[in-house]
């Protein structure tokens, strides 16, 4: 009896080995843009792991362990985490589920294996197990982030954040056009290329298509100088490698494979010393009291020359790399028709996940990391502002709204300045972690007046000062809103 070797195996198949090396390089993306994790034990525990798989992408134990960290990590930090990291989280577990479906399949193959012919590797059967479900969520990523800004405060220029966020990028790249003129070339433009890239994505023979379009689009949009943007060009550029042509991938992977040893070594060289130069720069300048907007221009700046290169690699794969018709495809690879029809069918529960996360805001739910960043979106109190989707209020969370009129407590000044509304969850959490033993808030609920206070015996204040359930807290999360006589304001 032949028996399958899965390690060694693993260390051979060039596809998941790649794309090991783009998600250790979107980690250190995350790090650079985020810089949270230097003091925490689980952003150092991410960090050993990142470097682990960079300089051993083969490895596919070590890539498991990375793949559990890093959602781990994350995981702690949600709610308050950036729209494109939940999203990460739910894309890392579908890969990091995959390899254990794909350890199981290699048994099942061992222990029933007769003839002396050899099975696809284990690398080879995880990585395309994984890859239709991981396109499947982008393209739903990429449909939500279209379909939230389908709202009438979008497509307003005074308040519409295509307009604001090309204003920021003009203002901070020399050359770019703005002006009244380029406000509803924008908003459209935007729209338009944003339906664009997943409509592409769909078809085999137009995702080269989308993958130009895209590249040239997200390049644009990092150049804004809002925290975490260029983070999340730099998770697609990593998932664009999934929607190559197979024929471009292998073109990609042999010749990579090519490069003598001693030149990837001196690109890992190189990629890591610049990310602790870069780790090293933005710490000194927070120890000065740079401002946040700081430490990201120092990543960015370290970021763009590598995301060029990446962006020139995956260029020259789709102009080079043969034609053939093995292309990726939406649906499972044939070569995983085994695993397919009982286990692969599995991780269908992630696009699933995917899909109720960036609706939502129409169920009543969460409002934040639900794919609505920079959309103007507004479904809460009964008044959504979206062309065509409302709020059905399957849950009822949007529907209590608080105005915040006086407090004691800072975290509250700046809704009493701004005047936004607040979902009662939202301003019970807050309240419930203020650090004052004294904290007071005077609030508009349901229009009725109400002084909270921690040591008030009233129901209402003691409903306001108790912590939400563990589940609720970490899964929930809402944004201010404008009061519903103004525009939606823009925000992440």
């Amino acid at each position: 009896m032949t028996k399958l070797r899965v390690e060694p195996s693993a260390h051979t198949d060039g596809r998941l080995r790649f794309l090991a090396v783009m998600i250790a390089i979107s980690s250190m993306t995350h790090m650079i843009s985020f810089q949270w994790w230097t003091e925490l034990l689980t952003g150092q525990i991410v960090l050993g792991t990142t470097l682990l798989i960079f300089l051993f992408p083969g490895s596919t134990i070590a890539l498991a362990v990375f793949l559990a960290s890093s959602i781990f990590h994350w995981f702690t930090l949600v709610p308050r985490v950036p729209n494109h990291i939940f999203f990460e989280m739910l894309v890392h577990l579908t890969l990091l589920s995959s390899l254990g479906l794909s350890l199981l399949k290699s048994r099942q193959q061992n222990a029933s294996e007769t003839s002396g012919g050899r099975s696809s590797s284990f690398a080879n059967t995880a990585f395309n197990l994984a890859r239709p479900y991981m396109i499947t969520e982008l393209i739903i990523l990429y449909l939500f982030t279209v379909i939230h800004k389908l709202n009438y405060d979008f497509f307003t220029p005074e308040v519409s954040c295509a307009v604001s966020m090309h204003h920021d990028v003009a203002a901070s790249v020399p050359g770019i056009p703005e002006g009244p003129w380029t406000w509803w070339p924008t908003i459209i433009g935007t729209i338009l290329i944003e339906l664009a890239i997943p409509m592409l994505f769909i078809a085999r023979r137009t995702r080269s298509f989308g993958l130009f379009l895209g590249i040239g689009f997200h390049l644009f949009l990092a150049l804004h100088p809002h925290g975490g943007i260029y983070s999340f060009t730099g998770l697609l550029f990593t998932l664009y490698f999934l929607l190559l042509p197979d024929s471009a991938e292998d073109w990609l992977t042999s010749r990579l494979a090519k490069i003598p040893r001693l030149g990837r070594i001196g690109f890992k060289c190189v990629v890591l010393t610049g990310f602790f130069l870069t780790v090293y720069l933005q710490t000194v300048a927070g120890r000065e009291g740079k401002p946040f907007e700081d430490l990201n221009a120092i990543g960015f700046m370290a970021w763009l020359p590598l995301a060029l290169l990446i962006a020139g690699v995956y260029i020259l794969a789709l102009i080079f790399g043969p034609r053939n018709e093995h292309d990726a495809k939406v649906s499972s690879d044939r070569s995983n028709n085994l695993t397919e029809p009982k286990l692969g069918r599995l991780l269908w529960i992630f696009p699933i996940l995917v899909l109720i996360n960036g609706s939502s805001p129409y169920l009543g739910l969460k409002t934040t990391t639900a794919f609505s960043m920079f959309s103007n979106l507004r479904t809460e109190g009964g008044q959504s502002n979206h062309f065509f989707l409302s709020n059905i209020g399957l849950f009822k969370y949007q529907e209590d709204l608080v105005e915040v009129v006086d407090s004691n407590d800072a975290q509250f000044w700046s809704l009493i300045d701004s005047g936004d509304l607040i979902p009662w969850f939202e301003f019970r959490r807050m309240a419930s972690m203020s650090e004052r033993e004294d904290a007071a808030i005077t609030c508009i609920r349901n229009g009725k007046r109400l002084v909270l206070k921690r040591d008030d015996p009233s129901d209402e204040s003691q409903e306001a000062f108790t912590p939400h359930p563990w589940l609720a807290n970490k899964f929930l999360h809402f944004r201010s809103i404008r009061p519903f006589d103004q525009p939606q304001k823009c925000c992440w």
